[in-house]
């Protein structure tokens, strides 16, 4: 077979792009692995500065029992190569009645006391602590028939059955649903919420890899090239070739490569739009995939810390008016709304002191934006202040701590994973998001109207929580994948 003629090529090495790629190449298939930037991970992909190691921006992982991680890592035989951790602690804070932030209290592995999280959200009126007992009960134990039947509608009005209050509605949004889905609670399918919920509570979450998630993506890599697979770095796709409605490769910066089957991980969007092109396409489902609405965003900023001033690997700050709804979040884009919501924070070292200089620290934040990759530097200073103002609350030591501090935006996010290929969109930090009409049998199909292309990643073929859901994706994909090329090798 010549040097670039493959049996499959996949564009690019997130964690649905490259558990794909390295299941397919266990499987025996001749495969090739393209990937834009110098390391593997995509959103989560590892970085190295200056001595400190950290992922472009907050990124935490759960469930921590039955990952998927280490499922890929353990079917790949490269578990020895990514080395999972998990602390059993977070930092999370409530904005009492009071006004002041307050940790919830830390609970064993395995254990979510009701009780000690009622008391820390003060819900104190006995009528109130039976209907929040109610929620948490129901949600906890809903069998999958039930959760099924809530496909298609939305969180919000699963939780305002229970009439809960503020702080308990504003914990399960806020710290539970924002950062796994990063859509409005108003618009976020609710049965999507509840299975991943239940993920959260019965496996827990907190789990994160030494060196950074980045590592898992960088050994699903390896696993290609073990099993006689090629990857390669820096190279990115400028085109996927279409004749006669068929694939048959792709060209990147770094040449042209040949293959009847193409895996796209850059998202359907950039992959249909640009990298296939509207020519190839049906004008209808053209339309469509130019409709779909994708994730909101994160910004903020990573401090690069003189000294230690957090001694927890993660948390979440809110209050019981943090909570975006779709209404809120368009009045705030326009400045005539609050802007103070959920606020993400992440600490690297906690988990492997080895990511940072010694005595040193890297907190690293996140909060809610418009996904545009142009926003203007008006509007990324409006976001980004208010959130650095509630952590400097948080943690009266940083301001004095910070050695440097790196902003990132949308438009980094869309440099580094994400081509724009609809105006306003690009810079979402998971990718499709989770919102009625796209889940379930609704979710956009990984096998694309083109012979033998097929989509990857959040955007096609799994569910639950980012990283997760990416590599559900690329585990249903490859064998999906799998019997589509033995079926071509069948036929005459």
């Amino acid at each position: 077979m010549a040097k670039d003629t493959f049996d499959v090529i996949v564009i690019g090495a997130g964690f649905g792009g490259s558990s794909c790629a390295g299941l397919l190449a266990k499987k025996g298939l001749n495969v090739l692995l393209v990937e834009q930037n110098a390391r593997a991970g995509g959103k989560a992909m590892s970085i190295s500065k200056k001595g400190f190691t950290h992922t472009p921006w907050v990124v935490i992982g759960a469930p921590v029992e039955g990952n998927l991680y280490k499922v890929v890592l353990d079917e790949l035989e490269v578990a020895d190569k990514a080395e999972l951790v998990h602390l059993g602690v977070q930092g999370s804070y409530y904005k009492n009645s009071s006004g002041k932030y307050t940790a919830m209290p830390q609970m064993k592995t395995g254990e979510v006391d009701p009780n000690i999280i009622f008391d820390w959200l003060e819900i104190m009126d006995e009528e109130a602590r039976t209907l929040a007992l109610t929620l948490f009960t129901e949600l906890t134990l809903m069998p999958p028939e039930q959760i099924a039947a809530w496909r298609g509608k939305c969180f919000d009005d699963w939780l305002n059955q229970y009439n809960p209050p503020a702080s308990l509605y504003g914990f399960l949004v806020s710290l539970c649903c924002d950062g796994m889905f990063m859509v409005p609670v108003d618009s976020l399918d609710a049965a999507e919420a509840i299975a991943s919920l239940q993920d959260m509570f019965l496996r827990n979450g907190g789990v994160f890899c030494k060196g950074g998630f980045g590592e898992v993506a960088e050994a699903y890599c390896e696993a290609v090239r073990v099993n006689g697979g090629r990857v390669i770095m820096k190279a990115k796709a400028e085109k996927i070739m279409v004749d006669q409605g068929q694939v048959t490769g792709v060209v990147t910066n770094k040449g042209s490569f040949k293959a009847p089957i193409v895996i796209s991980n850059a998202g359907i969007q950039p992959t249909m739009l640009k990298l296939v092109g509207e020519e190839h396409l049906d004008k209808c489902y053209a339309n469509y995939v130019r409709e779909l609405v994708p994730s909101w965003a994160l910004l903020g900023y990573r401090y690069y810390l003189s000294k230690p001033v957090a001694d927890v690997p993660y948390g979440v700050v809110f209050s019981d008016n943090s909570p975006w709804s779709l209404e809120r979040f368009n009045l705030a884009k326009e400045d005539k709304a609050s802007r103070e919501g959920v606020v993400y924070f992440e600490v690297p070292s906690v988990y492997d002191p080895d990511h940072t200089p010694e005595g040193m620290q890297i907190l690293m934040t996140g909060s809610y934006c418009p996904s545009d990759p142009q926003l203007s530097k008006k509007e990324i200073k409006a976001w980004a202040d208010v959130a650095e103002q509630i952590l400097f609350e948080i943690f009266p030591d940083l301001e004095k701590a910070i050695e440097w501090k790196d902003l990132y935006t949308t438009k980094d996010v869309s440099n580094l994973t994400r081509d724009s290929a609809v105006p306003g969109q690009g810079g979402e930090t998971i990718g499709l998001g989770q919102v009625v009409g796209q889940c379930g049998s609704d979710k956009p199909s990984t096998n694309a109207p083109v012979r033998g292309l097929f989509i990857v990643g959040c955007d096609a073929g799994g569910a639950g929580v980012g990283t997760q859901q990416a590599i559900e994706s690329g585990m249903n994909v490859a064998e999906e994948v799998r019997r589509y090329y033995l079926m071509r090798q069948a036929t005459p």
